[in-house]
């Protein structure tokens, strides 16, 4: 292959935000009450209007996120965020409060199902999600964050678009 060729190749990252992102960015963007490069001034004032914000799940935020569905932590890392909205105490401890709710759910054991949910945040932050997350957060993150705090981010979001 030459340079060239290289320089045309397109990311899983840049394909799925040219069929789904796009649109799911808006919706997500819109729950937030800004678009991309709004101050935050302008996402104050647009809050203060009482508008109704489109409803965001987690799976949402994960496609988002550029985590792909295929992934059988994507469906594992959608239910311990639910169940850190649900309850967010499960985050103090989630070797012994979530991962065991998580793991019941998929007839998994705790060690598998961290993996599962680690494997599909690295998946997303090699597909571009480090970017996405930082648009949604208005955070730049350096590293990745490790599988306990990416949900902490993701459930705490949850919750305040409640």
């Amino acid at each position: 292959m030459t340079d060239h060729a290289l320089e045309e190749e397109t990311s899983f990252g840049e394909v799925v935000e040219r069929s789904i992102g796009q649109s799911l960015g808006q919706m997500v963007e819109a729950s937030i009450g800004q678009s991309l490069g709004a101050t935050v001034e302008a996402t104050i004032s647009m809050d203060d209007q009482n508008q109704p914000r489109p409803q965001v799940t987690a799976a949402d935020l994960l496609r988002y996120l550029m985590i792909p569905g295929t992934c059988l932590g994507f469906r594992q890392l959608e239910t311990a965020i639910d169940l850190a909205v649900e309850d967010e105490n499960r985050l103090l401890n989630v070797i012994d409060e979530l991962y065991p709710l998580v793991a019941q759910a998929y007839g998994a054991t705790i060690n598998s199902v961290q993996k599962n949910m680690r494997v599909a945040i690295i998946a997303g932050w090699k597909n571009g999600g480090d970017k996405q997350l930082e648009r949604l957060l208005g955070l730049s993150y350096h590293a990745r964050p490790v599988t306990k705090d990416f949900i902490d981010l993701l459930a705490d979001y949850l919750r305040r678009r409640k």
